[in-house]
């Protein structure tokens, strides 16, 4: 891929990634610190922490996001190696590193906060992966076999579920994916998340191959707007509409919130991509799309240095920490995403860019 802010790359995408990233990094901006309480802050606390099973809160969508940017992504960067004569195969080859790398990577940051070796299959960038590879194979085919196919994946994964013979097919700790993972693995990952979560979440990364190709096509502004805002809606509705048959669950990525999730995908990209490249109002995403620009980089820097960083962090405001818990933890909070920001904000100025 071409570097950041080149003419061949959305802006707005970048702008999206970056406030996914920052998003992930957060940690809720110190807001947990309100989690349980009454009112506002307690609220929105909530909304910075997982799901403890059936509904979602707004700290679920990181992934899903994540993955449907790397779907976006993916129809401008193939077309430009299209667009040099390299075949297919190679690009294939060129998929299949990524893959490895992204395990790789993966594993690494989980050994490191582990401290022992440690085979975790479970993280995102694992995850990922898998969802880029079946993105990647579908990627030559028309919108409507992409999108057939993203629907037989939800189609398997329901069956799955609901033909294991279990009393509730989507029970916490006694589902198919959990005995799956039991069987094949030997192990669970807890609380509650399960291996197969990659192809559902396959969904969100192949319609995001579908809304990049269209962002990428020559249709009207109006035509792509509607083409982003009635899809996304629909999803929305539809995933709401199969809750009660099929509770919203994104632990293990029931198909429900497989489509609510990248119904908001869908919105999100909208609306960044109408105020970014549409309207040109740009300048104020600078600092999101300096984050996006190296967004494999800080996730890893995050995974591994987060303790640390917390660690130092906690021990040079202990004063503050003992005389005024509340404030020192948001200042703390703050802080850390400050630094990680300006982290990001100093390899992008240098054109400084980490690629797999």
């Amino acid at each position: 891929m071409s570097s950041p802010g080149s003419s061949d790359r959305l802006y707005s995408l970048d702008a999206f990634r970056g406030l996914t990233m920052i998003w992930m990094f957060s940690e809720g901006f110190g807001l947990l610190v309100f989690d349980g309480k009454p009112g506002l802050l307690g609220a929105l606390a909530a909304q910075f922490e997982h799901a403890a099973w059936v509904g979602y809160n707004a700290w679920d969508l990181i992934q899903p996001f994540f993955m449907f940017i790397v779907g976006v992504a993916m129809p401008i960067a193939f077309a430009k190696r299209d667009a040099a004569g390299e075949p297919w195969l190679r690009q294939l080859l060129h998929v299949l590193r990524r893959v490895v790398l992204l395990i790789g990577f993966g594993l690494l940051a989980r050994s490191i906060q582990a401290g022992k070796p440690t085979l975790d299959i479970i993280n995102v960038l694992a995850q990922v992966s898998v969802t880029y590879l079946i993105a990647f194979l579908l990627l030559r085919f028309r919108w409507t076999i992409q999108l057939a196919a993203a629907c037989l994946i939800l189609i398997a994964t329901w069956a799955i579920y609901t033909f294991a013979g279990l009393p509730d097919p989507w029970a916490f700790n006694n589902n198919a994916g959990w005995y799956l993972d039991e069987l094949i693995l030997g192990k669970h990952w807890g609380p509650g998340y399960v291996t197969i979560n990659f192809l559902p979440s396959a969904f969100s990364t192949i319609l995001g191959v579908i809304a990049g190709t269209l962002l990428a096509s020559a249709l009207e502004i109006p035509r792509k707007a509607r083409l982003l805002l009635l899809p996304g809606l629909f999803m929305l509705l539809a995933g709401y509409a199969l809750h009660p048959f099929i509770p919203v669950c994104k632990r293990i990525w029931t198909p429900s919130f497989a489509i609510l999730s990248t119904g908001w995908c869908f919105l999100a990209l909208l609306a960044f991509w109408y105020v970014c490249d549409v309207r040109g109002k740009q300048a104020w995403a600078k600092i999101l799309v300096m984050v996006g620009a190296n967004s494999i980089f800080i996730y890893l820097f995050h995974e591994i240095l987060n303790r640390w960083l917390h660690q130092t962090a906690n021990g040079l405001a202990k004063p503050l920490l003992d005389l005024a818990p509340t404030a020192g933890t948001l200042l703390i909070a703050w802080a850390l995403v400050a630094f990680q920001i300006w982290v990001c904000v100093w390899l992008y100025r240098r054109r400084i860019f980490f690629k797999l």
